[in-house]
């Protein structure tokens, strides 16, 4: 367990940092990242977070999809996946209710015989769609479980709650916390002011973002004006020279013909 909050949130950060290793440079994608499998190393020189459990990762497939089998544990699932997951169970719970009915209609009784494994049909894989963002939201599902279910370090248990990260009495999640993790919430109340702030960095940031691009724009075209100078100035004092020597040619020839004929 962690000591300080500072190296609880330096194990998560190296948690996504060894996830984005993973999915940007070996193409793999862990798939079930829970409490169990979230790790801290304690070393003489510090401590380290690392994910542990790589026996469900897999190659990241073109169309994310894989087979339900190995999509995680339930209570650290994101709910995209727990969406997916319940809509299988329900086609499933909905055929099986259907073959049944099939089934009671036909009042033909078979001579009964002892089952083999062989009379037993294989259910159909069912493939649900994950990307390494589902990862994360799992990963923030365990800061989640350890901000509630943990009142201090070296895992002192917040005995007053267990943790539900689906509340249904209307309250709010961080609510939940412990006050021991209140450093770590960033989320404010929405207010017209904070979503007004928002907008305007966004905006104030498009503005720099154009003004930055007009300037280099303005520096490109003084660059390309200066040169179109230099080179105007360069091809008026070649197309000059020529004259001036063809005049002194001239004036030359001019002398000699004049000594000639004073000879």
């Amino acid at each position: 367990m962690f000591r300080t909050l500072k190296e609880f949130v330096q194990a998560l950060r190296d948690i996504v940092k060894i996830q984005q290793t993973a999915v940007e440079e070996h193409q793999i994608l862990h798939q079930n990242c829970s409490l169990n499998n979230a790790m801290i190393l304690n070393d003489i020189g510090g401590s380290e977070g690392f994910l542990i459990d790589w026996e469900f990762a897999v190659r990241i497939a073109a169309d994310h999809k894989y087979p339900l089998g190995g999509t995680g544990t339930v209570a650290f699932m994101s709910r995209g996946l727990l969406n997916q997951v319940s809509v299988i169970q329900q086609e499933a719970e909905l055929k099986s209710q259907e073959k049944k009915a099939t089934q009671g209609h036909k009042l033909v009784e078979k001579p009964t015989t002892p089952k083999s494994s062989s009379d037993s049909k294989a259910l159909p894989v069912s493939y649900v769609l994950q990307t390494f963002s589902d990862d994360l939201e799992s990963l923030f599902v365990v800061f989640t479980w350890v901000c509630i279910k943990f009142c201090g370090p070296n895992g002192m248990v917040h005995k007053e709650c267990s943790p539900n990260l689906y509340p249904t009495d209307g309250k709010c999640l961080i609510d939940k916390f412990h006050p021991y993790f209140n450093p770590l919430i960033m989320i404010h109340p929405v207010t017209f002011d904070i979503i007004l702030g928002v907008l305007n960095s966004y905006l104030d940031k498009e503005l720099v973002s154009t003004v930055n691009m007009l300037r280099n724009d303005a520096v490109i075209l003084t660059h390309r004006v200066k040169g179109k100078q230099i080179a105007s100035e360069s091809f008026s004092v070649a197309a000059t020279t020529p004259k001036r020597q063809k005049s002194r040619h001239g004036d030359t020839e001019s002398d000699s013909s004049a000594s000639g004929s004073d000879a």
